[in-house]
């Protein structure tokens, strides 16, 4: 069995359609602690963790719905670093490069221009630490949402711990940050362009482990 793991249901929609006898689907909640309670229920006896997702671009050269399978894992809150297995990573499909795991999520450009690789997350790290302890090859596979240049809103106000959208505090926060609406509606079709990624890049890398 290969333990799937998103952290939002966004994610968990594109992926859906894939869980079935030989992969499990996950979903985490955002950000190192949710994960870390999630990858400590999942059972043992797997093939393999895969963290599965969408990420920001720390590379000015990637775009949107670019898919990069991390060949280093780095935690930002502990310089923690993490390798991929090399049987995943060698059947994965994608671009190659560092995949940093932020304190908190890179939503400015600024954000982004402090940290050093290739692409951002909040929840690899995390899980890539439990599959370390547990001796499970684990393999970090992300589609970009959102480009070195783009801003994303304050998902801390209008969002829960489990990455829904709460309507209510959504429309307080846009109707006295209206500036802000324009990338909330920007990620509707980004997400959709990077979940077809995220798709068609899982399938073939479970059909390579086949």
């Amino acid at each position: 069995m290969i333990a799937v793991v998103c952290a939002v249901p966004a994610e968990r929609r594109a992926l859906a359609g894939m869980v079935g006898p030989g992969l499990s689907l996950h979903l985490s909640g955002i950000g190192a602690d949710a994960t870390a309670r999630v990858a400590a229920e999942l059972p043992g006896g797997l093939r393999a963790i895969v963290a599965a997702g969408f990420c920001g671009a720390l590379d000015p050269g990637l775009r949107v719905g670019d898919l990069i399978a991390a060949d280093a894992i780095v935690d930002e809150a502990t310089g923690d670093r993490f390798s991929p297995d090399a049987r995943l990573l060698a059947a994965a499909p994608g671009a190659r490069g560092t995949l940093v795991s932020a304190v908190r999520l890179a939503r400015t450009p600024a954000d982004r221009a402090r940290l050093r690789g290739a692409i951002v997350d909040m929840e690899s790290a995390a899980l890539a630490r439990a599959a370390a302890a547990r001796g499970t090859p684990f393999l970090a596979l992300r589609a970009v949402t959102d480009e070195t240049r783009h801003r994303l809103p304050d998902f801390d106000r209008i969002m829960d711990a489990a990455g829904h959208l709460t309507p209510g505090a959504g429309l307080v926060h846009f109707a006295l940050h209206p500036r802000e609406l324009p990338a909330l509606v920007r990620l509707g079709p980004a997400a959709r362009t990077a979940g077809r990624a995220l798709r068609a890049g899982l399938e073939r890398l479970v059909e390579a482990l086949r």
